[in-house]
């Protein structure tokens, strides 16, 4: 995913979270978790690419 599509995803996902905190609907809950649960993701995605690799011992 680049950098813009991220951005995107987390500005989609600070909306859903909005829409749910006005409205305390369980349908807008389950899609800013759904957002959360994909940003979440390409954070681990992106702390593991920028993790050093090991390298190997034989």
């Amino acid at each position: 995913m680049s950098d813009k599509e991220f951005v995107d995803l987390v500005r989609a996902m600070r909306n859903a979270q909005t829409i749910y905190f006005r409205s305390k609907n369980w349908s807008d809950l389950r899609y800013a978790r759904d957002y959360e649960q994909r940003v979440d993701n390409e954070l681990r995605i992106r702390a593991e690419a920028d993790r050093p690799k090991q390298a190997a011992l034989i």
